[in-house]
């Protein structure tokens, strides 16, 4: 994989951050500046040079018009601009007088992108911004209120785009309801016919996916019971994918094929997974008598790309929840090899690739990981999101967090669970790093590989004559050994066609070959981009959804047992450095002495990373590089689980049945 596969949405982590209060406050000119790299539109950093110590003239007679100068600063990257400041007095009159060059700070800092369809201006999104920022930093919600589910008793559910979606008890129809986003709101359920519209069918919604904002797609999973030949009693169970508009509930019109078959078992409940990110749908089967499988389709033409063969039980129920880490990179957990897969899936006209193995921590004798269950919301997308909602603002996919919840069982029984925090930008630079073949040339001794054998095949498009090519792959080696540093997309494209419109009778011969996909262990990706957290026993089987950067959990309430308290994580990296900096201020005027590590280079200590006190769990040192404020002001509540989107949080009363009771809505705005 060439170094430049994730350049293009790739950004490293910097330790600097801006100050929302401190932008629009003339007196404090640079006080934090955020690093950044800079993107595809922006131009190199604007500093001086570094033992340049002349003084820099008051004032610097402009030639160009003010609002040109504007529209140059919304083209740099923050750093530059806050350098900019610097300069004379008229840049840092320009920069503090822009309403616009000031919500792009602020949208750089909260980690949010702009949606250009909002109606409102830039200075009531600026507005609107600090003041939601500032709800969550206090953890005090603009208002509350509940949504009864008493005629919708199903424990199917999905926190998507601003909407909860849920089956119906027997798992036949869809329903959502949209979130409220004011007090005067009244929340309605709307159904979506699971087969589509005016269509009878037997079977069942085994699993949904969706693509509201980026396709206004819903994809339901049906597991349906089909006769197989002529014989009245040799039955299956199919497993289909419909591809319904969100916004209409009828057959998606990008759709070619709005029914797309995955395959025929004697299972009548497999384990189900699916994710859309661009054309590209990855669905995750455990069958328990047909094993794990990966299925790559494209949904928009309903070519199946990849069909993945893994090892016995690596995607068994209650884990193998797939991640779209950026819209080429699929990161899947498989419970067998304790890792998560990271997939690259290359343009349309070659197959998707196994190019790595990330290792999690070594478990000890007495325990065993028997669940591995992702989510990292929002998706990343490559169109326009034209299904926006008329919101300002986004949580930037980049910027967000992944969320994997790790459940282990001892020998005796007894059973304990993690949960695992990435920072998605944090992932993505480590990928890069071990996918730069000039990093893997400069290792000492050479890693450990996986072998995979891949047969691709060439099938026409019956509509336009153009090639496409369908991969069947398995791995066929776990053995950890020494392999070729050849990149895995090298021996793919080597029987790839010559272009993506060769033309080829559908029976060419299929091509077969072997790579090595690397394994890296723990100690070697993992610290540096995650933060553990163990989960209270009363948790432990439901997944917290999060979208963004923050995260809600639930603690015990020492003094009622009845209720919980909620707690929020915020790993946004400005206000992350903005709380130490607080607590170092408050230290210091206690009288208290840092000791001098500032980490200077000259001989003080770099900061250690923080070890996990796992109590046995791991049969090696867990280390946690990531760091977080911990909010718990909100009040003692009686929620069994608590989820997050971008401007709410969700507290579910459960019913002893499993089904949902009510849904408690704060929102923050």
């Amino acid at each position: 994989m060439d170094a430049k596969i994730a350049h293009s949405y790739t950004n490293t982590i910097e330790n600097d951050y801006i100050s929302l209060e401190k932008i629009s406050n003339p007196s404090n000119v640079l006080s934090h500046p955020l690093q950044e790299t800079e993107t595809l539109e922006s131009q190199g950093p604007l500093t001086p040079p570094e033992n340049d110590d002349s003084p820099v003239p008051a004032t610097i007679s402009l030639a160009l018009p003010s609002e040109l100068v504007e529209r140059i600063f919304l083209l740099l990257d923050t750093k530059s601009v806050l350098i900019c400041r610097l300069v004379n007095r008229e840049f840092n009159a320009i920069i503090q007088s822009s309403t616009l060059v000031q919500y792009c700070l602020v949208c750089k800092a909260a980690g949010v992108i702009d949606n250009p369809q909002s109606p409102l201006s830039y200075g009531e999104r600026l507005e609107a911004l600090k003041k939601r920022e500032d709800a969550w930093r206090k953890l005090k919600p603009a208002f509350e209120t509940t949504i009864k589910i008493n005629d919708l008793p199903s424990t199917l559910y999905e926190l998507s785009a601003g909407n909860y979606f849920l089956s119906d008890i027997n798992r036949r129809d869809l329903y959502h309801c949209r979130l409220p986003s004011s007090p005067q709101d009244d929340p309605q359920w709307c159904r979506i016919p699971g087969h589509g519209p005016g269509q009878s069918w037997s079977g069942s919604i085994v699993e949904m996916g969706m693509a509201v904002y980026e396709h206004d797609l819903v994809v339901n999973v049906i597991c349906s019971q089909v006769q197989v030949g002529n014989h009245a009693g040799m039955r299956r169970n199919s497993l289909d994918l419909v591809l319904l508009k969100f916004s209409t509930g009828e057959y998606h019109p990008l759709a070619r094929h709005p029914l797309i078959h995955v395959q025929r078992s004697l299972s009548a409940l497999p384990y189900i997974c699916v994710k859309i990110v661009g054309n590209n749908l990855a669905l995750v089967v455990h069958d328990l008598l047909d094993g794990s499988k990966l299925f790559i389709f494209d949904w928009k033409t309903g070519h199946k790309r990849l069909q993945h063969q893994a090892t016995e039980g690596a995607y068994e129920y209650s884990g193998s929840v797939p991640v779209f880490v950026s819209p080429e990179l699929l990161l899947v957990p498989n419970l067998i090899l304790s890792c998560f897969e990271v997939w690259h899936l290359l343009p349309s006209h070659n197959p998707p690739v196994h190019i790595l193995s990330l290792q999690l921590p070594a478990v000890s004798v007495n325990y065993s990981i028997i669940g591995i269950n992702c989510h990292g919301e929002p998706s990343p997308f490559l169109h326009s999101m034209s299904y926006f909602p008329p919101r300002p603002f986004f949580p930037s996919s980049e910027n967000s967090i992944i969320i994997v919840k790790l459940l282990f069982q001892s020998l005796p029984g007894f059973r304990k669970a993690y949960k695992l925090i990435m920072h998605r930008r944090a992932l993505l630079d480590m990928i890069q790093k071990w996918t730069s073949p000039s990093f893997l040339k400069q290792q000492e001794g050479l890693p450990t590989w996986l072998t995979t054998e891949v047969t691709v095949h060439q099938v026409a498009d019956p509509n336009d004559g153009s090639v496409r090519l369908g991969a069947q792959s398995k791995l066929v080696s776990t053995m950890p050994h020494p392999g070729s540093r050849d990149s895995p997309t090298l021996a793919i494209s080597q029987i790839s066609p010559t272009s993506p419109t060769s033309h080829s009778s559908s029976g060419s011969a299929p091509s077969t070959c072997r790579y090595n996909n690397l394994q890296v262990k723990w100690a070697d990706w993992g610290p540096p981009t995650s933060r553990w957290f163990q989960v209270n026993k009363s948790h432990r089987g439901w997944i917290n959804q999060s979208t963004g950067q923050r995260f809600a959990f639930l603690g015990p309430n020492p003094r009622d047992k009845t209720k919980c308290i909620v707690r929020v994580a915020d790993f946004n990296l400005h206000n992350v450095k903005r709380n130490a900096e607080t607590m170092m201020a408050q230290r210091r005027g206690e009288g208290e002495d840092n000791g001098g590590n500032d980490n200077d280079g000259e001989g003080k200590k770099e900061e250690e990373l923080e070890k996990l006190d796992h109590e046995g769990v791991f049969s090696e040192e867990v280390c946690m590089g990531l760091k977080c404020v911990v909010y718990h002001a909100l009040g003692e509540y009686d929620f069994d689980i608590v989820l997050m989107d971008e401007e709410r949080l969700l507290g579910f009363k459960i019913h002893p049945e499993g089904r949902v009771e009510s849904i408690k809505v704060l929102y923050f705005g």
